[in-house]
């Protein structure tokens, strides 16, 4: 056995008291790890099954109730692998033959002689053995899986000679698909993004080419088409210098980098309140004061106006960086809401005379309903701000693929306008805190847009629209057909 020293406890049941007790000494002499615990009937040993912890249990055949097989049975109930040795004075090929078909785990008859209870203790031996290998093995696989669903981390194996592979459930769940169905290497190279794919290709066949292991975090959409981040991993096998396998994990690290994610922009708007402290509320600081003192030295009404207008400026901008925080705070209640009711609802509370709103997005997506309506009024009074026609928010949607169809639903949607569009040049500073193009903004419009998208794991971005406006894009949503 694996531990030279751990004792074996062993249930001996039969009907004769004197046999019982004999046995015990015999096979507690041939090894003295042994432990034998004697019942004189099925039912006694059952019982003794209920008080204490059995290796092996070794049992006559013809007992008075519940003979051998019948005990077996009852046993098997509760210990489908608990050892259990036939040991019996009434041999026949057809007792063997039942013995074998009910699961025994040896058959064994009894005989005069030293020589039956050595060829007894090495059957227990060799049953408890195997029985503890099986258990041990049972309680690692049971911690690989734990440790998979903890870890969200998957093995994977792909044997070059025939072409064919193995995923574990994990692989297949982040997958998004059953267990049971086959996912081929080409298929399995789909599921990456698009923009991420042939660098995941490369590196796979460079492990199978040069054997050289990768180990990449990329992203990943699921058969259900939910974005998600991943970090795969293959290392080749050699045999004779020449690659035979590639073997790897995939582990869906989607929260990690959620969380990273999180970091990087509370510590963005850190630095973002810092600027409006130190810059954008001095400016009109600096405004007040010097029409204040013009006001004391003149007494033009004008210089005390433009100190009330300096005051303002800076309420505005302290009520935009207050909401800005909020905004950027984590969600952690959503619920299923109308994309296009909320920005109905949005389009009323924007000053929009001569504008026009066009809804082309019938689903849901689960998300702060308030915090979506604060989204939408700071893109539409943006749009309106630089243009009087029309806004249109619509979906965005899925990325196809070689082997597999669009996702049911869209990744997300789009808020665009006909105006004057952003210059391209632009585009990357349009949602930092304080950019305004225009002398009465607060320049905090679009990075409040952007922290209400950040709090609910969004992608944000800026494009050209089709009528060459502005057009938002917010992707990796979790969206329900309505």
């Amino acid at each position: 056995m694996d531990d030279p020293g751990a004792a074996v406890r062993v249930l001996h049941v039969d009907d004769e008291p004197a046999f019982t007790d004999l046995t015990a000494e015999m096979l507690e002499r041939e090894d003295e790890r042994f432990d034998v615990e004697t019942a004189d009937s099925a039912d006694e040993g059952l019982q003794r099954l209920q008080e204490m912890a059995v290796d092996c249990i070794v049992s006559d055949y013809d007992m008075p109730g519940r003979n051998g097989l019948e005990f077996l049975a009852a046993v098997r109930e509760d210990y489908p692998q608990l050892p259990f040795v036939l040991f019996t004075g009434k041999g026949s090929e057809s007792v063997a033959s039942d013995a074998i078909s009910a699961g025994v785990s040896d058959y064994l008859q009894k005989g005069s002689g030293t020589e039956r209870y050595t060829l007894l203790a090495n059957r227990i031996e060799t049953a408890v053995t195997r029985y503890r290998a099986e258990r041990e093995l049972e309680r690692q696989v049971d911690l690989f899986a734990k440790a998979q669903d903890i870890a969200s981390v998957g093995a994977w194996e792909y044997d070059c000679t025939t072409g064919e592979g193995y995923s574990t459930d994990e692989v297949m769940r982040i997958y998004g698909l059953d267990v049971d169905r086959d996912l081929s290497v080409d298929r399995s190279l789909d599921y990456y993004h698009p923009e991420d794919r042939s660098k995941i290709r490369d590196a796979f066949e460079g492990a199978l080419e040069a054997g050289g292991p990768y180990d990449r975090e990329t992203r990943f959409i699921d058969d259900d088409g939910n974005h998600r981040w991943v970090r795969t991993s293959g290392e080749p096998q050699f045999e004779g210098g020449d690659v035979v396998r590639v073997r790897g994990i995939l582990q869906d690290i989607t929260e990690r980098k959620r969380r990273e994610r999180r970091l990087e922009r509370k510590n963005e708007r850190l630095e973002e309140f810092a600027h409006v402290v130190s810059h954008d509320i001095r400016t009109p600081l600096q405004v007040a004061s010097g029409q204040l003192e013009v006001a004391r030295e003149t007494g033009n009404d004008t210089a005390f106006e433009k100190v009330r207008d300096a005051h303002e400026w800076m309420e505005a901008i302290i009520d935009e960086v207050l909401t800005l925080a909020r905004q950027g705070e984590e969600i952690s209640d959503t619920e299923q809401v109308s994309l296009a009711h909320v920005a109905r609802d949005a389009w009323t509370m924007v000053d929009t005379p001569d504008a026009a709103l066009t809804i082309r997005a019938d689903f849901g997506v689960e998300a702060d309903p308030d915090r979506l309506c604060q989204l939408f009024e700071n893109l539409f009074s943006n749009a309106v701000e630089h243009a009087d026609g029309t806004v249109t928010v619509g979906p965005v949607e899925s990325f196809p693929t070689t082997t597999r169809g669009a996702h049911s639903g869209p990744r997300g949607f789009y808020v665009a306008d006909d105006g004057p569009g952003i210059p391209e040049d632009k585009c990357d500073i349009v949602f930092e805190a304080g950019y305004s193009t225009s002398q009465d903004g607060t320049g905090f419009g679009l990075s409040i847009v952007e922290q209400v998208a950040e709090a609910h794991d969004w992608d944000t971005s800026v494009t050209d629209s089709v009528d060459g406006g502005a057009r938002f894009e917010f992707l990796n949503v979790d969206t329900v057909p309505e």
